[in-house]
């Protein structure tokens, strides 16, 4: 009985907290940053300090070049120093919950130059944020970067007939859902030779699971989605990229830690069995140790196996 009770509190407070925090975001934007510095200062640490196990020198990399690939937003260009243009390409999306990050924070750049090593150019995009934007002003974001860079292909010096998607996070979650959704509508260029994501929501209703302790995450949801977090929600289930899946999906390869307490790793989990019920080529890589962003903190063999597995996939789409 006491069990019960003790439950029931909790659960009332859980959701007392989730109104104060919806009604915060949604009226005071300063208020709403203050809360997520205190909900997610170990991944605002990991993001600063984070990097990629394998060193890769500053001489591997050339850039950023930035370009207006909006009026008000910008993608940065890294180039390989070795290799011929154009380049196969790269489309880099940052995490962050869709709140927050930005496109030069170090983890990503150590990302950048270990792509650029391995011959691909890297476009890393910003996206406006749901402090202040709707998911679909985001999304609208993310295709018109993916737009811009196939329409510019020659300036740019990429090729636009080898084209990748890629997102760490919430990154992760942009590019699955705009490869699913367009893929699903018969809408996705054949430029686009495959997507990866590492631990990416790619159903929205995992962030809402027991086993998620990151209050960032319950955090994140509720501003961007601008309601408060229910199961059956139509918006998440609408913005989840396993909605979507269809046979029409490029190969995709995603990434996840098994100890992961921001993105459930049955999240991935989930979306693997999906794509290969449809028998789109897919590829599943579980770090049995890792967390939330685990390529940038464990310097194991998992991780460089992932690492060394992700570019031999890489290679093979856009060489087809």
């Amino acid at each position: 009985m006491k069990e019960r009770i003790k439950f029931a509190i909790i659960k009332s407070f859980k959701f007392l907290l989730f109104i104060i925090i919806f009604f915060v975001t949604t009226n005071n934007f300063f208020v709403g940053i203050l809360l997520f510095l205190v909900a997610n200062i170990k991944l605002i640490r990991r993001s600063i300090f984070g990097r990629l196990p394998y060193k890769v020198s500053k001489k591997a990399s050339r850039g950023p070049f930035s370009y207006n690939y909006t009026s008000h937003l910008k993608l940065d260009l890294y180039y390989p120093t070795e290799g011929d243009a154009p380049f196969p390409v790269v489309v880099f999306a940052h995490g962050g919950g869709w709140i927050t990050g930005f496109k030069r924070q170090p983890n990503n750049v150590s990302w950048y130059r270990f792509l650029n090593s391995q011959g691909f150019a890297v476009a890393s995009l910003e996206y406006r944020k749901a402090f202040y934007a709707k998911i679909d002003n985001i999304i609208s974001d993310y295709s018109q970067a993916v737009k811009f860079i196939q329409e510019n292909a020659f300036k740019l010096k990429v090729n636009p007939e080898k084209i990748v998607l890629m997102g760490l996070s919430a990154g992760g979650h942009l590019a699955l859902y705009y490869t699913a959704r367009n893929s699903f509508l018969k809408n996705l260029s054949s430029s686009i030779k495959a997507v990866v994501a590492f631990y990416a929501p790619c159903d929205l209703t995992d962030l809402l699971s027991e086993e998620v302790t990151s209050f960032f995450a319950r955090f994140a949801l509720v501003t961007t989605m601008k309601t408060l977090p229910v199961r059956n929600s139509i918006n998440c289930i609408h913005y989840s990229p396993i909605t979507w899946v269809s046979d029409s999906m490029p190969p995709v390869f995603l990434a996840h830690g098994l100890k992961d307490t921001v993105v459930p790793p049955k999240s991935s989990i989930k979306m693997y069995k999906k794509l290969r019920s449809f028998k789109v080529k897919a590829v599943l890589k579980i770090h049995p140790k890792g967390d939330h962003g685990f390529e940038f903190v464990l310097k194991d063999g998992f991780t460089y196996k992932i690492l060394d597995d992700l570019v031999s996939f890489l290679k093979c789409v856009v060489e087809k």
